[in-house]
């Protein structure tokens, strides 16, 4: 077990249990479009950021689409897709737990900060965190400036932090920021994208309690 001040949450696909929900709503833009669906396989080895390079694999005319409408058109069957209860599993106890071991717990998200606040409000999950760092747009840009930010607010250095998340780019941002990454294959990437990096892999967010003191 390692000990952190700082521990930094990825939302979408490590708090919020989203992936069916998104990939129903990127299916959803392959049909109206008359091109052919992807499966979970699949979307999880298109996943990158910024975002646009997934829609690369998908669109073969996204350059002459307007990226703006594409980023509504996700996020409207996305809305239309996520359960009412979306919460991860274990995410409550989790974050309960580590919240008595005086922990500060930080919410970091490529999604609009509007959309972060509501989401954590409708789950019951506000209260948990220090801050909440995410975008004012929905375009999901890189997300590492607002972890810098956030370090240098609080006078924490990057090596007190461990980043968790369910992507590649999370960890190549923990890289960046010199903080220590674990990764749950519960989300928007599995278990296979992982092997290039040297993240911890956990399959379930419980594990947690083990590895961080």
């Amino acid at each position: 077990m390692k000990e952190y001040k700082v521990i930094i949450w990825d939302f979408n696909g490590t708090l919020i249990d989203d992936i069916n929900a998104a990939l129903a709503s990127v299916n959803d833009m392959l049909l109206r479009r008359n091109l052919p669906i992807i499966n979970y396989e699949q979307y999880a080895s298109f996943v990158d950021t910024p975002i646009i390079k997934f829609y690369e694999h998908i669109f073969d005319d996204l350059y002459s689409m307007d990226f703006n409408v594409i980023a509504e058109e996700f996020n409207k069957g996305y809305e239309r897709h996520l359960p009412q209860k979306a919460v991860m599993a274990n995410a409550h106890e989790v974050l309960e737990y580590f919240n008595s071991k005086g922990k500060l717990q930080t919410v970091i998200s490529a999604t609009h900060i509007d959309k972060v606040n509501k989401r954590l409000a409708e789950f019951g999950l506000t209260g948990y965190f220090d801050k909440i760092l995410a975008h004012n747009n929905l375009i999901a840009e890189d997300k590492t400036h607002l972890a810098v930010g956030y370090f240098k607010e609080k006078g924490i250095a990057p090596s007190e932090a461990v980043v968790i998340g369910d992507c590649v780019a999370d960890f190549k941002m923990a890289g960046t920021l010199g903080c220590d990454c674990i990764l749950t294959t519960q989300g928007h990437q599995s278990r296979k994208e992982f092997e290039e990096t040297t993240a911890t892999i956990i399959d379930s967010l419980i594990e947690l309690k083990n590895i961080i003191a």
